[in-house]
């Protein structure tokens, strides 16, 4: 497969190690699922990023091999420190990508727009038939429990509390840890 068609995708540079089983059944075991989100989360270190960036090359390898052709409506990965500045070039994209997997989410430090526009994308993503794939270090459960009791205190619901619900729905989401052992 052509180098510029890797690094459109988002797919170039990856690492040449072992990730772990857990991580590769997990994300075969979504893409032939109904679920709309998985969210892979845990330490820093733990393959997650190496893991989706290796299972999606192997996705458009082989699209590419049936078709002659992939594009970024079929697979994106995309790192979310880029997205801000994405945002403006290439929105469409993120709604209309098949599989699309945004790399370490966090859940601070960015102005209130950007917040309304991901939960809107999010939103989106979870209500139509999109899948999406997130590394993140948070634990969205134990996030989600914080915000919650932080929105009973001040009586307001932020965004980051309303995306972390849309990726810990149990019946359209799959949250795996990923663990240094």
């Amino acid at each position: 497969m052509q180098e510029e068609i890797l690094t459109k995708l988002g797919l170039e540079d990856i690492p040449p190690v072992e990730v772990p089983k857990n991580l590769s059944q997990a994300l075969k075991k979504f893409v032939l699922s109904n679920k709309r989100f998985l969210v892979l989360y845990g330490p820093t270190g733990t393959f997650k990023t190496t893991a989706v960036k290796k299972f999606l090359k192997a996705l458009a390898e082989e699209k590419y091999a049936k078709n002659g052709k992939v594009g970024c409506y079929d697979i994106r990965f995309v790192r979310f420190v880029d997205m801000p500045k994405l945002w403006q070039e290439e929105e469409e994209v993120f709604y209309k990508t098949k599989l699309l997997a945004i790399d370490d989410l966090v859940l601070s430090d960015f102005p209130d727009n950007f917040w309304l526009e991901l939960f809107s994308l999010i939103d989106y993503r979870y209500t139509n038939p999109c899948k999406t794939i997130i590394t993140t270090t948070h634990d969205l459960k134990r996030l989600l429990e914080v915000y919650y009791l932080k929105s009973l205190l001040e009586g307001e619901v932020s965004f980051q509390q309303k995306i972390a619900a849309r990726l810990c729905d149990e019946n359209l989401s799959m949250l795996v840890l990923s663990s240094a052992s």
